[in-house]
């Protein structure tokens, strides 16, 4: 009987992810709000590969896609190819147009969307399985009264049907290369909306290497979209939300 046809149980598979965000919900500066993940069944392989790829490189500063520079990029753009040999790697990013966002609770609203981002995830690896996931998450200050933990679990047991994150953690993202390549993926995916909305006035030229050296990677002419895109066994997700 091939796995199409059980009808048992699917087998249990735990899955690592890592979450980071760019700009703040909050501040009224920030035109674009992104929250990004990565992640993969063969989380370990992918880790190998990037350490591996920081001492070939002799690169062992903190990746951010803020610190982007015409000196520093070719190393960017290697972090991005050893992502693309690592397959069953996914990346899912939602960006989010503040203006057209109306919030009460911007806690509330943070703790949602992370919670709809971890569930798309864990919904969007093979069904073959019943996913579940640990989260490591850029460290984050948060106030008494917010139930970040709690209420990101909460989400995704509503969506997913099943206490589906197991864990979440918080980490110093200097520490932990899987959270610096989530930074850069969704700093490059948020740079190319904010060029194209025209919220930048002159582009970083580094910076837009690293959106078209992406795009060149997924075979796209544009990522500033909703998008859907599988290449060599990795897929990233972009979803826009108005």
């Amino acid at each position: 009987m091939n796995r199409e046809q059980q009808t048992g149980p699917k087998p249990q598979r735990n899955l690592v992810g890592y979450l980071d965000e760019t700009g703040v919900l909050h501040r009224k500066e920030d035109k674009i709000f992104g929250l990004g993940i990565i992640c993969s069944p063969n989380i370990n392989n992918l880790h190998r590969k990037l350490i591996n790829f920081r001492n070939r490189a002799n690169f062992h500063s903190e990746f951010k896609f803020s610190k982007v520079s015409t000196t520093n990029v070719l190393y960017y753009k290697g972090l991005i190819d050893e992502v693309f040999e690592n397959p069953e790697t996914m990346f899912i990013c939602y960006v989010y147009d503040k203006l057209e966002l109306s919030i009460k609770n911007h806690y509330k609203a943070y703790n949602s969307f992370c919670g709809k981002l971890i569930s798309d995830v864990v919904l969007s690896f093979n069904n073959n399985f019943s996913n579940y996931i640990t989260v490591l998450a850029d460290d984050l200050s948060t106030s008494k009264d917010d139930h970040f933990e709690r209420e990101i679990k909460s989400k995704a047991k509503q969506i997913t049907r099943r206490n589906a994150v197991t864990n979440i953690i918080r980490l110093e993202s200097h520490a932990v290369t899987e959270i610096q390549v989530c930074d850069v993926l969704l700093g490059i995916i948020a740079y190319a909306f904010k060029v194209e909305m025209g919220i930048i006035d002159n582009p970083n030229k580094a910076k837009l290497q690293l959106v078209k050296h992406l795009q060149k990677k997924l075979r796209v002419n544009f990522i500033s979209t909703d998008l859907d895109r599988k290449v060599k066994g990795v897929r990233i997700k972009i979803k826009e939300f108005k």
